[in-house]
């Protein structure tokens, strides 16, 4: 009997050898992205903040408002996403409006990235797609996957579009559409 119990014992040993190595595969993934949801699952958001409205401003003139129906903050990670998102210029010549359901922001790198039936409409056309990365820093946008497009009374579809906020420049891949296309300086 004494030979089973050492056989017993030491199988236990193997498994206590072997949970460390178990914890950490466990931890490691295939990126180093690390997301707002990521964050929020492990230590939870700093604040949150239900019917936010902000008001950017440029010295005395005023930018744009922002509103959303609900607001997490992470202060450590400078990062913050809001739900049922809409902005609006408040620039009375040139007026742009853009909503999504959800957008995550980071205030490191200046960029928001709308989820959810983004919707942008400019005096130059309207966009919408379900995924849309914006660097406030350079004013470019990039809509990986497939978006809908009007520009100048002229529809487009297509995937992996690069414009800008006013939505002056169309780079377009896998593009169909109609209307009648004008080539101006080599940009739609």
């Amino acid at each position: 009997m004494n030979w089973l119990k050492h056989d017993i014992e030491w199988k236990g040993e193997r498994i206590w050898l072997l949970l460390p190595l178990l914890i950490l595969f466990a931890a490691c993934t295939n990126s180093s992205e690390i997301t707002t949801a990521d964050i929020e699952r492990v230590v939870g958001p700093d604040e949150t903040i239900d019917f936010f409205t902000v008001v950017s401003t440029i010295g005395e003139t005023q930018e744009w408002l922002m509103t959303a129906d609900h607001v997490k903050r992470f202060n450590a990670e400078r990062r913050w996403v809001a739900y049922n998102v809409f902005m609006e210029t408040l620039n009375e010549d040139d007026k742009d409006f853009y909503r999504s359901d959800s957008v995550f922001v980071s205030d490191i790198t200046n960029i928001m990235t709308g989820m959810g039936n983004v919707e942008i409409l400019t005096p130059r056309g309207l966009l919408r797609t379900d995924l849309l990365h914006w660097n406030r820093m350079n004013d470019r946008i990039h809509a990986p996957n497939d978006v809908y497009m009007t520009r100048d009374n002229h529809e487009f579809w297509g995937s992996d579009l690069h414009t800008n906020s006013g939505l002056d420049f169309v780079d377009l891949r896998s593009v169909s559409g109609q209307g009648q296309l004008v080539i101006d300086n080599g940009q739609l």
